[in-house]
């Protein structure tokens, strides 16, 4: 399910690049970009009703030579917030009758994708409560989505070691 979320997050970060000129009508959008002007922006619409593939990634992590299992990476300010990571199970590899073969090695497949990272942006405006016994001062926060590239794994594979010459 969470292979499936980051599958959908990364389909909707590849389309960021190519996002210019929408309509500004839309519930649904994030603005992206440095923030300092509308040449710097575009805008984001994430559709909910996108269909998402159902493969069980477990299946062939438990089939493989080189099994692996996933643990979830969070960051709160990021989109997506969670993206399982591949971490391999043994340090070689398997044998067809299922014991571990030392002389290959499993190592990660690794996949450089897009994400947003929110970054909070202090612009200096002041909003005062005009009725009331207490006037407050209260700086305006607004946000903005920096485009980024990470490593993820993704996956483990079966190599054969390196081996340096002996001289």
């Amino acid at each position: 399910m969470l292979l499936i979320a980051f599958f959908r997050g990364l389909l909707v970060l590849g389309l960021v690049t190519s996002l210019h000129g929408l309509k500004k009508g839309s519930k649904n959008r994030a603005r992206l970009g440095k923030g300092s002007g509308p040449e710097d922006t575009t805008f984001l619409y994430l559709d909910s009703k996108i269909a998402t593939p159902t493969l069980s990634v477990s299946s062939v992590a438990n089939r493989s030579l080189s099994p692996w299992t996933f643990r979830n990476s969070h960051v709160k300010n990021r989109f997506p917030e969670y993206i399982a990571q591949a971490q391999c199970q043994m340090s070689g590899c398997l044998t067809p009758d299922g014991r571990e073969d030392l002389s290959m090695e499993s190592k990660p497949i690794l996949y450089q994708i897009l994400v947003l990272h929110r970054v909070e942006k202090d612009d200096g405006r002041k909003e005062k409560r005009k009725k009331g016994n207490v006037k407050k001062n209260r700086k305006g926060k607004r946000y903005f989505y920096t485009l980024k590239t990470e490593i993820v794994t993704v996956g483990c594979t079966c190599v054969r070691p390196i081996q340096l010459p002996h001289y």
